[in-house]
């Protein structure tokens, strides 16, 4: 989101070896001065330390980077397709976090996850050193395109495989871990299903041949691999797993209230725009092409636009907060099934503007429209799609600018636009209007 991370460029840059006296053959052979930066403008190192024996700063940390090299490969699906859950297990930064890499090592506590179109990378400065009495004193939130985060992870093997042929020509385990992923990446079939087991937050081979079933079943239920990978993408989310995600989408099927999303036209996706950028933008798009104005949007508008009353009256709700969204059969003059998450007014406007964002991304061939409290890159289009379409940023910005950004401002705020008040205060924050420290959690 705005204010929280820039698109950047990434290198894992081995600036030379060195000569450790503990460690396997391997590690040794291959312990070397790292330096990872990610920037384009601006270049930042995210190996700057603060050495407290060397009594210095630098940009690089000594590390033995077979065993990082190694712990890309392993976890190269899912660094590359998962997302970050709103509470990460241990299970998750083990396969995520490089502080996990271990083996008495200091590496960086830097957070690598997926939105499926850009790998986002975190990680926040020390307070203090630690055993290695090396403390990190970066701070960092920035995405980099898919592509340039396989680049970059492929630079870093090549660097290594060679300097282990080298002088460790016997040593294997590195080379047959990239001929085992150059094969699972090169099979159409295969490579689908490591994808999911990914999302669904396993390793490649974690999975039974029956949860592979079930899980194909369920993809083709949902019309396609976008709307598919959605769902499964929130999988470990929901007690009951697939059988729980099955559940809903029956659920979504039999509801017997709809909106229309016919009128929806399929939005263009633009090179290197990050996903709430592209969201903003077309919800932007919308308002100029259907003349509603840069203010507030009645439920009038709302409602002659998705032809339902709204608020929606006597509606079942979902049951499950992390998947819920609505069902179209892929016939252009039929209706969207829906499940409301909430009776809550400005809860149901949110959803619904998400629903006209998911129109907007996904082919009218999938079935299902996901809405999930999930980081992929089509619910990030939808949040911020939604946050533009009902609460546009410049109203918004010129209204706090009038009633002030205090609690009664904010109160204020929310009620003139019909959204929650999370809603205004995430924008406010996103947009940089106000500190992160006065987002509370919550939920639009």
């Amino acid at each position: 989101m705005p204010g929280t991370s820039a698109m950047s460029e990434l290198d894992f840059e081995v600036l030379g070896w060195l000569a450790p006296a503990f460690g396997t053959e391997a590690e040794q052979a291959t312990s070397g001065s790292l330096r990872i930066s990610a920037g384009q403008a601006t270049v930042v190192a995210l190996t700057e330390v603060e050495d407290s024996l060397a009594r210095t700063v630098r940009d690089h940390v000594n590390l033995p980077l077979v065993s990082l090299a190694e712990w890309l490969l392993g976890n190269w699906w899912r660094l590359r397709w998962e997302g970050r859950p709103p509470r990460p297990t241990r299970g998750w930064q083990r396969a995520h976090s490089l502080a996990a890499i271990g083996g008495g090592n200091a590496w960086p506590n830097l957070e690598i996850s997926s939105d499926g179109a850009f790998v986002e990378l975190v990680q926040r400065a020390e307070d203090a050193r630690d055993v290695s009495a090396v403390r990190y004193l970066r701070s960092i939130h920035v995405e980099i395109p898919a592509t340039e985060f396989e680049a970059a992870v492929n630079r870093l093997v090549d660097v290594v495989e060679a300097r282990l042929v080298a002088t460790v020509p016997a040593y294997r385990s590195l080379r047959e871990l990239r001929e085992e992923l150059a094969e699972e990446t090169s099979r159409e079939g295969l490579a689908r299903e490591c994808r999911w087991q990914a999302l669904a937050g396993m390793a490649p081979g974690d999975a039974e041949a029956s949860w592979l079933e079930r899980a194909r079943a369920l993809v083709e239920e949902a019309g396609g691999g976008g709307a598919g990978d959605e769902i499964l993408g929130v999988v470990s989310q929901l007690k009951g797993g697939l059988t729980a995600a099955t559940r809903v989408v029956e659920a979504l099927k039999a509801s017997t209230t709809t909106v229309d999303l016919t009128w929806v036209q399929r939005g263009a996706r633009q090179a290197r725009e990050l996903p709430w950028q592209t969201g903003v933008r077309w919800a932007r798009e919308l308002r100029a092409r259907h003349g509603l104005g840069n203010g507030r949007l009645p439920n009038q508008r709302l409602s002659e636009l998705l032809a339902v009353p709204i608020p929606l009256q006597g509606v079942p709700m979902r049951q499950d907060r992390a998947l819920g969204g609505g069902y179209r059969n892929g016939v252009s003059n039929g209706r969207t099934r829906v499940g409301l998450p909430s009776h809550i007014q400005v809860q149901q406007r949110f959803f619904l503007a998400r629903m006209i964002a998911g129109a907007t991304c996904l082919d009218a061939s999938e079935h299902v429209i996901p809405v999930t409290t999930g980081d992929s890159a089509l619910q990030k289009i939808e949040r911020s799609f939604a946050q533009e379409l009902l609460c546009p940023w410049e109203a918004l910005d010129a209204f706090t600018d009038e009633q002030g950004v205090d609690a009664d401002g904010i109160l204020e705020a929310a009620e003139h636009f019909q959204v929650s008040e999370y809603v205004v205060r995430t924008t406010l924050v996103n947009r940089g209007k106000m500190s992160r420290d006065q987002l509370p959690t919550g939920s639009a």
